[in-house]
Order: structure tokens, then sequence, then C-alpha cells
């Protein structure tokens, strides 16, 4: 049985030349076998660094504090050699920068094949059948063809296709997506979505779905979690939280959509940027003075789930 992901009291900062910069502040949250769970917010919000950490990919600038329970065992706390065992087999990933993941001197189809024998004990003939069968399913007519090309041979979405593969060659319990769509234009962010929702319901395979893209959560999330400076404002269902968000910055995020408006969030107000209170406080249109104060604790959302804003104490 595949476990729960349970992160506690997680925070991440990296060492700058202006000083200590705090990506993830103090998170909590447990993901839930079984679901898609989405994880969203605006660039820098923290989403692809918490995503990042579980697997112990972040740089050697970061620096980590907390527990990531994965069954019995500590992520943070694991032997690298047994981590490594890990990754790729109960937990994949599927990286939103190919050309960072991608092997330029190694053809396509080697680098599948060796995710899949890594973990999967099966010879090389069975590992190129599985291998063109992913390519396939991500939409490559000629499977064969592109098995025998190198990335640089390859199209930026082209590319983001191939690093979905890869993510998935092993066939893990859980699989971090970061990003799965980006760089692609509509046609092919359905067909990504058609192949990750098909994965999730024949392999069982859950899935933390990091994005920007509230279509994509939307549509394939069963549960979201908000992000904003690194904490978690608000989560519920994902339809629930979209469709009637509670906490300012969501709605700022919904309200941004083309087909809601396309009205961005307000800017910071200066005279409010010095403050000990809520994160989103200076960029708030619904903010009272206690807001700048205080932080709120996560209080209950109406129709489930929980919301970090006063205005539901």
């Amino acid at each position: 049985m595949v476990p729960d992901i349970e992160i506690r009291g997680l925070s991440v900062w990296f060492e700058t030349a202006q000083g200590p910069v705090a990506a993830v502040d103090d998170l909590s949250t447990t993901f839930r076998a079984g679901r898609i769970s989405g994880v969203i917010g605006e660039s820098g919000s923290g989403k692809s660094v918490m995503g990042l950490s579980l697997l112990r990919l972040l740089p050697n600038t970061a620096h980590v504090t907390g527990e990531c329970r994965f069954g019995k065992a500590d992520l943070y706390a694991m032997p690298l050699r047994e981590l490594r065992r890990l990754r790729g087999a109960s937990i994949g990933l599927i990286p939103q920068n190919p050309g960072a993941s991608l092997d330029p001197v190694m053809k396509i189809g080697r680098q599948i094949a060796e995710g899949i024998t890594a973990h999967g004990g099966l010879s090389r003939r069975e590992a190129a059948e599985r291998t063109a069968g992913l390519l396939r399913q991500f939409g490559f007519a000629d499977p064969e063809k592109i098995a025998g090309q190198y990335a640089f041979q390859m199209s930026g979405g082209m590319c983001q296709r191939l690093v979905s593969a890869l993510g998935l060659a092993g066939r893990p319990g859980w699989v971090v997506a970061d990003e799965p769509t980006k760089g692609l234009d509509a046609v092919l962010r359905s067909q990504v979505c058609t192949v990750l929702r098909q994965i999730y319901t024949e392999h069982h395979t859950s899935m933390i779905l990091v994005t920007h893209d509230l279509y994509l959560a939307r549509r394939l999330c069963d549960d979201i979690r908000v992000l904003y400076m690194g904490q978690i404002v608000e989560q519920g269902g994902a339809v629930d939280v979209l469709d009637h968000p509670r906490h300012p910055y969501t709605a700022g995020l919904t309200g941004a959509l083309p087909g809601r408006g396309m009205v961005p969030i307000p800017p910071p107000d200066p005279e409010r940027l010095d403050h000990r209170g809520c994160p989103f406080y200076p960029r708030c249109s619904r903010a009272e003075a206690h807001c700048g104060r205080a932080r709120p604790g996560d209080f209950d959302r109406p129709g489930g789930g929980k919301v970090r804003c006063f205005r539901y104490a």
C-alpha cells in the first residue's frame, strides 16, 4: 500500500549575497495517497522548492528544517543511499526544466530505459517496449525514431513531454509533477493532462501537481493547496477552492484569469510593507488594521478545508 506524504514544520531558506532568503515558512500538510493534490501560487511562492525538497534535490545553498514522513521513514533524515533507491521507484519527479534534466549526449530511448531497468528488473527488450509505449502515450507517433535521437534535436515542447515520460518510467507510487505543461500549447497541454489522468487511473499513481495553470489544476486535481510566501493560505477541494475562493489571494489568482475578467492582484502598498502580520497584508484590498499586527491561524473555510485569514476567525 502506498503511504501518505506528511510534511511537518518544513522551512527552507537560502544564503544569498543580500543575506538569508526564506522560500518555505513552517509549512505542514499531508498529501493523501490515492489522490491528485495540486499546489498553486505565483512564481516565487515556494511551490517548486517544497516539491523538490521531498527528494532532497535542492542545491547546497538550501537550508532545510522539519520532517517529511513517508511511511515510517523521514525523507529528510534518510541516508542518501536509501533515498536513491526510493527516487524514481517510490516517488518519481517530472521536473520543470527539461534543458537541465535531459542528458544531451545520451539518446532519448536509453535515458528512459535506464529509468525502467534501474527499478523494474526488466530486460533491455522489455524496457525498450515500455519506452515506446510511454512515448506513444505522450504523443510521439514514431517512438522508435524519437528513441534514437538526442534532446538537442527536440523542440522545447517535445522535451517537456519527454521529461514527463522519464518521470513515470519506473511506475512510481507517487509522482511530483513540477509544471508538467510549462511551455506547451493548448492542444499539448490537454494531451499531457489526459495522459497524467490515465496513468493515475490505470496505475493508481498518487500525484503532487505543482502548477500555475489553474485550468489544469481544476481539471486534474482532487484537492488544492494555495501557497503565498512559502505558507499555505488556503486548502480544500479543487473545484470548491477555485470556483469559490475564500482567501483574498486565491480570489486574486482566479480573478486574473482571462475568463474571470483578467484583473491583476494589486501591487503592495508601500505604507504597509513594515508589518508583522499576514504576509498578504501589503497587497490585500480587504485588509484591516489588525491584519498587519498579527498572523492569522488556520480557520475552517465554508465548504470544507482551511483558510488562513482573519475574516473567518
